[in-house]
């Protein structure tokens, strides 16, 4: 298999590079990716490659069947920028003011246009059917994969592929893991209505700020007296507003911050807890409460068989392949992980010898080595190679 995916993705050694030159010169962000939709749909009408009807949005999904039955495979690529002011100096930086791929969803989309690309100019290789999944938004929430979703994109599917490429890990290097592999994320926000008045008579008001402050202390004992002590979790106060004025006690203040977990069924357990305290502390010191939530991408939970195929078929292409801890970030592809069997993995990016790529993600400085480019293109072929059982 290991000569087989080499030579195939030789044959592609410039045009995936042309293909990310333009998309990283021209980004677009969640939601907006208008040019980059069009884009994808030139390049997959001139492959001839079908699209699936019914997708919403800026959102592609081509459609590639063989002639032998086979598993319907998808893989997915993320399409949208980020509102950074690019810092780096390339000939094909960024030619939109304020806006960069600076997560490597350029090289998501150029890879995965690439193994189109590939599987259609040898269709011996496409056994059952193959979707091509170009999504919207994956920065912004609600993303777009949940929409996708609705609109029937996982209709037929088997297993579903993820490819994300980083600055977090040296060039012939991937990382997959099985279980949760990022976080669900959510918000909280609480407003206490108390009663102002002059800070000379405190009595005669209810004073928001100090019960403010004491639902804030109560919220940073959340996770350790309500969550299981083996399930990873953040529970953050990150801004307390009220006031202005020395000599007047406000009528309100707001609190809120951030949540994310590991364990789906924690995030209503951490909100529900912090609605009832911080509502109890308020009304036994003669205030009110209000307070709202958002529940943002549930956590991305891997499965074991796609992952060990994923494992096996990176492995035997001659890659290292390890295993890391869960971050606490969130990604959509968390809603495909909960409709079908799903394995989502990172391919390193870094070049040791090379200090430029090794700025983390959403950074103004991000770039990556485009070696990588042939790697992740090596890794996604062999993949579904393996999941098509031709290896």
């Amino acid at each position: 298999m290991k000569e087989l995916v080499r030579k195939l993705a030789a044959e592609q050694k410039d045009a995936i590079r042309e293909r990310r030159h333009f998309l990283h010169m021209n980004p677009e962000l969640s939601f907006e990716e208008y040019k980059t939709s069009a884009w994808i749909k030139e390049n997959l009408t001139a492959l001839g490659i079908p699209m699936q009807e019914g997708i919403t949005g800026t959102s592609v999904v081509g459609v590639l069947k063989g002639s032998e039955p086979g598993p319907c495979i998808a893989f997915r690529a993320d399409i949208d920028a980020l509102p950074v002011q690019e810092d780096n100096d390339l000939p094909y930086k960024s030619t939109v003011d304020g806006v960069m791929h600076a997560c490597g969803h350029d090289t998501h989309n150029a890879t995965l246009m690439s193994l189109a690309a590939v599987l259609k100019a040898h269709p011996e290789l496409v056994k059952g059917t193959v979707k091509f999944i170009f999504q919207a938004a994956e920065e912004k929430i609600p993303g777009g994969a949940k929409q996708l979703v609705a609109d029937g994109a996982l209709e037929g599917v088997d297993v579903i592929f993820g490819m994300h490429s980083s600055s977090g890990q040296d060039l012939g290097k991937a990382v997959v893991n099985a279980g949760p592999v990022s976080a669900a994320v959510g918000t909280y926000e609480v407003k206490v209505i108390g009663k102002g008045g002059h800070g000379s008579d405190p009595s005669r008001s209810v004073n928001p700020v100090p019960i403010a402050c004491m639902i804030a202390s109560a919220v940073n004992q959340v996770k350790s007296e309500k969550i299981a002590p083996l399930h990873a979790a953040t529970v953050t106060v990150s801004y307390i507003h009220s006031g202005k004025y020395p000599n007047v006690i406000p009528g309100d203040a707001v609190l809120g911050g951030n949540i994310r977990v590991l364990d789906n069924g924690d995030i209503r357990k951490i909100l529900d807890n912090i609605k009832a305290i911080s509502t109890a502390i308020a009304e036994s010191w003669g205030a009110e409460c209000e307070f709202s939530e958002m529940i943002g991408y549930p956590a991305n939970i891997n499965d074991e068989e796609p992952v060990a195929l994923v494992r096996s078929a990176i492995t035997e292409l001659g890659y290292e392949v390890v295993t890391t801890e869960p971050g606490l970030g969130a990604e959509d592809f968390a809603y495909y992980s909960l409709e079908k069997p799903s394995a989502f993995f990172s391919v390193g990016g870094a070049d040791p010898d090379d200090p430029r790529t090794h700025f983390p993600a959403h950074s103004k400085d991000f770039m990556l080595d485009e070696r990588m480019l042939d790697i992740a293109l090596e890794c996604e072929l062999a993949v579904y190679l393996k999941a098509s059982g031709q290896a």
